[in-house]
């Protein structure tokens, strides 16, 4: 039952923030496909608030590379009204060296958090219940904090994935190359481009 219900908050949390992304792109004036070549977009929210940060990453037709962060705080009846707050963002290294480091932290390969679940698992025990052996696992569960929902396209190549709290998650269950990976692909946005350093 408690794996179950792990699994429910997981896919309710990605299932509740994927019906939100069309209105995010459709406020900040982005398609809802990813149009370019070479584009990464990451949707990140924080908590239960109304805020949705986006970093997008992308070669234009013109083979120019651009980067951008948008602050996006969708409109909350009889509280707060949407606002959006762009920049432009300069990296630290090329940009095109900046998407092959991208590109090393595997995001383009990752699968779902949801699909590596059951790595999340520590200790298995088997004990009696109800006059029955039955084996059970300790699973921890992080219900707030940041969730990522992660775009990118290479080509005729596209991968679309959501993780939720994985920095939390990897500080648990540290040996889990998915959740490193994922923390890599985090940690280089904000040694290049400034991005959420106040995690």
């Amino acid at each position: 039952m408690k794996k179950l219900l792990i699994l429910i908050i997981i896919l309710s949390n990605s299932t509740l923030f994927g019906q939100n992304l069309a209105e995010i792109n459709e406020n900040v004036g982005f398609a809802d496909s990813l149009n370019n070549k070479k584009e990464i977009r990451i949707y990140r929210t924080s908590g239960m608030t109304n805020y949705t940060g986006v970093f997008r990453m992308y070669q234009d037709s013109t083979e120019k590379w651009r980067a951008e962060l948008i602050n996006h705080y969708a409109k909350v009846s009889n509280q707060a009204e949407l606002k959006i707050e762009k920049r432009k963002l300069k990296s630290k290294s090329k940009m095109d060296l900046v998407w092959l480091e991208i590109q090393k932290t595997n995001i383009q390969d990752l699968p779902n958090m949801a699909d590596i679940n059951w790595k999340l698992k520590k200790e298995p025990v088997i004990h009696e219940m109800d006059g029955e052996k039955v084996l059970s696992w300790k699973q921890s569960s992080i219900l707030d904090g940041e969730g990522f929902d992660v775009q990118i396209r290479w080509g005729k190549e596209f991968n679309r994935i959501y993780y939720s709290n994985p920095e939390s998650y990897l500080r648990i269950y540290e040996n889990v190359d998915e959740l490193i990976y994922f923390d890599e692909l985090l940690k280089l946005l904000r040694a290049e481009f400034g991005v959420w350093k106040n995690n």
